[in-house]
């Protein structure tokens, strides 16, 4: 009975990110197809195409218009245009703190994640306590000590697009091997899934001597 029990959660485990991967490609597909399905149809030689190759090719389409939308904001007059649409929408009630969360959830997930340098180590909240940062800036900043200090952000588990900014003594830190896509998978899954040789960089770090 135990070795059935060991089967089905192995099964189970090998099962769920297979399903879960294919479900989300297939409701972006479905959902994001139907957007220009209309609009295709009504052509009399796209209407007699099977459905399914009609929703693919709204896709296709779909991601042309965004990366379109990508080109044209990245100017000089998308950027404007940008600035004056993001003033407008904060002087709209209502509106401004819907639009504001919809753009601080976007800036999180896409902006400030490429703002990442590099993984590191440092004790953090206090001396005995290791915690797993971000470099967010090269720059240093001289204490008054005479120590050059780096920012490093410690995001939450298993939302890391909140956390805590920290100016942290360069001694004190220790840059890892471990890439920002692992850092963040390590944080998000609350340290279940670990980068390898993560025990190394751990035995690594620069541990802050007892006064």
């Amino acid at each position: 009975m135990g070795q059935l029990r060991k089967y089905f959660i192995s099964g189970i485990a090998t099962i769920l990110p297979i399903g879960l991967t294919v479900f989300v490609l297939w409701f972006l597909i479905s959902k994001l197809g139907n957007v220009f399905r209309p609009l295709l149809t009504k052509h009399a030689w796209l209407s007699h195409l099977p459905a399914w190759l009609t929703t693919l090719a709204g896709f296709i389409m779909v991601i042309i218009v965004i990366l379109a939308i990508g080109a044209l904001a990245s100017g000089i007059l998308g950027r404007w245009f940008l600035g004056w649409f993001d003033k407008l929408m904060h002087r709209v009630p209502v509106i401004k703190s819907i639009y504001g969360s919809a753009r601080q959830l976007t800036e999180a997930v896409f902006v400030k994640r490429s703002s990442l340098r590099k993984t590191v180590i440092a004790e953090y909240p206090r001396r005995g306590i290791l915690a797993v940062g971000f470099l967010t800036s090269d720059e240093l900043f001289e204490l008054k000590d005479g120590r050059q200090a780096m920012f490093v952000f410690f995001p939450t588990t298993p939302n890391p697009t909140s956390g805590w900014l920290a100016l942290i003594p360069e001694d004190n830190i220790t840059e890892t091997g471990i890439s920002i896509e692992e850092g963040l998978k390590l944080v998000v899954s609350g340290g279940v899934v670990k980068p390898e040789k993560f025990d190394h960089w751990v035995k690594a770090c620069r541990i802050l001597p007892d006064e």
